[in-house]
């Protein structure tokens, strides 16, 4: 992926350029408006764009990427300044940009600039550069420019004031953190800002889901959340650091090795080891600190280390040397954390011990009975009592820390205090605190921050504390949790048993809200179960809970009222229950609650594939945002929303859920659905490799394999299957949608394609068997078993809307069609084409276009090279695969064209008047001329353009006339600027 870029943070290692124009991630938008820069230098004007950013965040990729989408006759003069200490050698940059034009032999030669700077030489070179700029496109890119000698920024600032009708482009890189305020590079970027055409564009690091792609580009497969996690909170998205931490991990790492690589730690101390021996100690001892500080504190902690009035002078040089921030509220921290990670860890464990106390003594001076501790600084003096090794006071710090994290949102932090106390509890017999009181504390906070996993330890610690017999309704409520977590973790599926109990245990207090929960789950079990869901059981529950006036166990009831309600096909009450209960989980503050709810109100609106279900979630999505709801319940939902939106063709929506879902850790479950979802868009659009790969992973998450796979509420088959098929691999295929078919249960998600693809896996092996010449008996008595066990496709329960029924006749055509294919059936031409218009009306477009390649494949094995319906039905598949980036249609519709000589040639009607193909024709002649020469018949020019073909008719009978071409060929001929064939009559004496 990216290539090690030209330097990275101050101090960092500084590597050449790397021209050959390495693989950007997330740069779209920043690449966009360069590659418009170059666009507006190609048509005539001069424009300047100066990239600034860290070193290593990309700048020097991002410009060799732009710079590789020029047209092939602009002129590139590539240079860089270097950071040379004993020698001042004046315009360094600009010699070695134009070295390469005075070896290449070029017209003008570039100017001599040996010897001293001198004042004509700014003129020269801009007039050489206007002298190339005549010739072709010219761009001048300089990297590095923040160790550019002044001469060469004056003649940068003199070519920059110049002319601008002149296609003539400045490019540049600069390091943010080396523009020091008053300072020569400063004012020089002050100055230029004021010129017109000039940009200073700054590049920041990459965000999470960029920071993930490229980690899984270095790996050559998804990347671990737990080792995007760890990569993304040490480098802060810095392309060059991720590098870095990754070279050499194997592919599946979950984590990133202790310690640092030695590449790493080279690049992130070189301008530290360049600091006086007192700057040296200073940094390391702020670098244990952990936190931003002020002068003074750090003058109190290093004592007698460091002379006191030594101290800012000191930090002082730490930031012109790029390796500290000074803040505007006068506290110094790291300008990249990685710097103070790596500072740290040079230090040996007695080092350590020793600071991390004077830390904490430093900071428990500052608290007194009149002033509330600020949460940030007791959670710092908790962590540094816990590193110093002061296990009773990390203790009672740890949890003073938890419960100021938590009042003021820092839930993570929460999280990990508590866990530490319940930890150091075991070495503290005297403290007073229960482990049950910590549980309780530990899974409110977890429960907060999303933390599921968490979140499930702590209740089956809670549940070890607790008797059930003393206390039923605690461990009622606690097992309907965990039976929830479990689900969501991919540890077990909504288990009967232990729901039984949860009711059983319950009904101590048969008229308590805990009760009501757990007979409200039964149902939601029972359902999944494909178990009867009693109405009465739902009623029940439903009673008890408004009676009883509890939000949380309100929200379930009216779910579970409104499953039932959908099963019996009572769509509008069941849609009425289920957002009710959304309403219900929002009081409650339970997001489980909120996203159980919001798919039962959409599965009642409708199905899954259309875009009404996809808005409905992302406006849940949204509430959730608003709401503060932890992002692994957001996750789960955008991923879905991403489902949806793929359906119906919205895959640059998808994309965008998705990555939305992975803008944090998604959690397990969220993070199933994203790959499910990736490797079914990676499929589509022909990046089998990938399609794998995310496949993958996501068993490997859900630890899942074909035969429990279907009773989840997961496409696992179904994306497996066309996986597989799209790969070649059509008895793999074959073999895992039935697995899907076949297995216990409701039908699974994506029920609907299960057959159709297992009818194509075999349609596939019979094709090839017969291409080859082999026997298909087998595969035909296999088609035949398949229909008589399955005559037709798998659908969800009655009570679905009419549209999804239609979506149900869809599939059923596509099963049929596929079986013909096995057998050979003749004239199946007519079969796909009522395939494609089903889909059509259905609103899913991928199997729309696969209908028209088949049906394009069957009218041409048929012979019917001339059909119009051919024709028409193959630029139906093109125009749908273009707008899907569906490249496996794509390119197997254009291989067709190709073979049967049908046009393809895109129309683009309502020409200008200058533009016309022939003159003297009418705008709507024009515009018919344009299909014409695309090779459109008569009905497709008709739905085109909203006429009648009797209007068409008359129209190509006048352009006839006018232009006196024999035919629609010659026409097209005519208006192409060829020659048209002579159709005269042969009369007596003609050769």
């Amino acid at each position: 992926m990216y290539a090690p870029a030209a330097g990275v943070q101050a101090g960092m290692v500084a590597t050449p350029w790397d021209a050959g124009g390495p693989e950007l991630v997330g740069r779209e938008a920043d690449l966009a408006q360069l590659t418009d820069v170059i666009s507006g230098v190609c048509a005539g004007t001069a424009r300047t764009f100066i990239v600034a950013g860290d070193a290593g965040v990309g700048k020097s990729a991002l410009v060799s990427r732009a710079c590789a989408s020029a047209p092939p006759e602009a002129l590139i003069l590539r240079g860089g300044a270097l950071p040379l200490a004993s020698v001042d050698v004046p315009f360094l940059a600009l010699r070695s940009a134009f070295r390469a034009a005075a070896s290449g032999g070029q017209a003008l030669l570039p100017p001599d600039m040996s010897g001293d700077a001198r004042p004509d030489l700014l003129v020269q070179i801009d007039e050489w550069l206007t002298g190339q700029s005549r010739l072709r496109p010219v761009f001048l890119v300089i990297d590095d420019l923040h160790w550019a000698d002044q001469s060469t920024l004056d003649v940068l600032m003199y070519v920059l004031a110049g002319p601008s009708d002149r296609p003539l482009g400045v490019i540049g890189t600069v390091r943010s953190n080396e523009i020091r305020q008053g300072g020569g590079l400063h004012q020089w970027l002050t100055d230029i800002r004021r010129l017109p055409r000039v940009r200073v564009h700054p590049l920041g690091p990459l965000d999470r889901p960029d920071t993930e792609a490229q980690l899984s580009g270095l790996l050559g497969v998804p990347a671990h959340q737990s080792l995007v996690n760890e990569v993304f909170t040490r480098s802060a998205g810095n392309p060059y650091l991720n590098l870095l931490l990754v070279t050499g991990l194997e592919a599946g790492a979950r984590n990133l090795p202790p310690g640092f690589p030695p590449d790493l730690k080279s690049a992130v101390l070189r301008s530290w080891r360049g600091l006086s021996a007192g700057a040296r100690e200073l940094t390391q001892i702020m670098a244990l600190g952990g936190r931003a500080a002020a002068a003074m504190e750090l003058s109190a902690v290093a004592g007698s280390a460091v002379e006191a009035d030594g101290v800012r002078p000191l930090l002082r040089s730490a930031v012109e040397s790029g390796l500290v921030d000074l803040a505007p509220d006068g506290t110094y921290w790291f300008h990249h954390p990685i710097i103070a990670e790596a500072l740290e860890q040079g230090l040996d464990a007695g080092e350590r011990r020793r600071w991390h106390s004077a830390f904490a003594t430093f900071y428990e001076r500052q608290f007194d009975d009149d002033t509330p501790p600020e949460a940030g600084l007791v959670v710092s003096l908790a962590d540094h009592y816990y590193a110093a090794g002061r296990t009773a006071d990390a203790y009672r710090w740890s949890l003073t820390a938890a419960g100021l994290a938590s009042a003021n949102g820092a839930l993570s932090d929460a999280v990990r205090l508590l866990r530490r106390s319940l930890q150091l509890r075991d070495a503290l017999p005297s403290e007073m605190e229960r482990p049950r009181e910590l549980w309780n504390r530990l899974r409110a906070a977890a429960r907060e921050a999303g933390a599921l996993l968490t979140e499930l330890e702590a209740i089956d610690g809670l549940l070890a504390c607790i008797d059930a017999t003393a206390e039923p309704l605690e461990v009622s409520h606690l097992m309907v949790r965990r039976m929830h977590l479990q689900f969501s973790t991919g540890q077990t599926f909504l288990p009967m048993a232990d729901i039984r109990e949860a009711v059983r245990l319950s009904a101590a207090a048969p008229d308590s809200w805990q009760h009501a929960l757990a007979l409200a789950e039964l149902v939601h079990a029972s359902m999944w179960h494909d178990e009867p869901a009693h109405e009465a059981q739902s009623r029940q529950a439903l009673a008890l809970a408004r009676e009883a006036g509890n939000h949380l166990a309100l929200s379930y009831a009216l779910t579970a009222a409104a499953i039932v309600a959908n099963l019996a096909s009572r769509s509008a009450e069941s849609r009425n229950l289920a957002a009710e209960g959304a309403l219900e989980a929002v009081q409650a503050r339970d997001f489980w609650a909120y996203v159980h709810a919001t798919y039962w109100t959409a599965n009642a609106q409708g199905p899954w594939t259309s875009e009404e279900y996809a808005v409905l979630l992302r406006r849940a999505r949204q509430v959730m945002m608003e709401q503060g709801a932890p992002h692994t319940y957001i996750a789960k939902i955008a991923a879905d929303e991403a489902a949806s939106y793929l359906a119906v063709g919205e895959w640059r929506q998808c994309r965008a859920a998705l990555r939305i879902a992975l803008s944090f850790d998604p959690g397990p479950m969220g993070e199933v659905s994203v790959r499910l979802t990736a490797a079914r868009l990676a499929q589509l659009q022909g990046r089998n490799v990938d399609a794998g790969i995310h496949l993958d992973r996501a068993d490997e998450l859900n630890h899942v394999n074909q035969e429990n796979s279907a009773r989840l509420n997961l496409d696992f088959d179904a994306v497996r299957a066309e996986v597989l098929v799209a790969a070649g691999r059509p008895k793999l295929a074959f073999a895992a949608a039935m697995a899907g078919a076949t297995a216990p249960g409701p039908p699974p998600t994506m029920c609907e394609w299960l057959l159709p693809l297992a009818a194509r896996a075999l349609a596939d092996q019979a094709q090839l068997a017969r291409d080859v010449g082999h026997p298909t008996v087998e595969l035909l008595v296999a088609a035949k078993e398949l229909e008589e066990r399955f005559p037709g496709v798998l659908h969800e329960p009655p009570g679905q809307s009419a549209f999804y029924f239609r979506q149900v006749a869809a599939f059923e055509l596509l099963y049929s069609t596929e079986l013909g294919r096995v057998r050979n059936q003749p004239g199946s031409a007519a079969a796909w084409a009522q395939t494609a218009d089903a889909f059509r009306t259905a609103h899913l477009p991928w199997e729309e276009a696969y209908a028209c390649r088949r049906g394009v494949e069957a009218l041409l094995l048929q012979g019917h090279h001339r059909s119009p319906k051919a024709a028409e039905l193959l630029r139906r598949g093109l125009t749908l695969a273009a707008d899907l980036e569906a490249a496996p249609i794509r390119v197997a519709l254009e291989r067709l064209a190709a073979q049967a000589r049908i046009p393809v040639a895109p129309v683009t009607p309502g020409r200008q008047p200058h533009e016309a193909r022939l003159p003297g024709l009418t705008p709507r002649e024009q515009d018919i001329l344009e299909h014409v020469m695309a090779g459109r018949t008569y009905g497709e020019i008709a739905r085109g353009l909203m006429i009648s073909e009797k209007t068409v008719s008359s129209h190509i009978s006048n352009l006839l006339r006018k232009t006196g071409a024999a035919n629609r060929v010659d026409l097209a001929r005519l208006a192409s600027g060829e020659k048209p064939v002579s159709h005269g009559r042969i009369t007596r004496g003609s050769a």
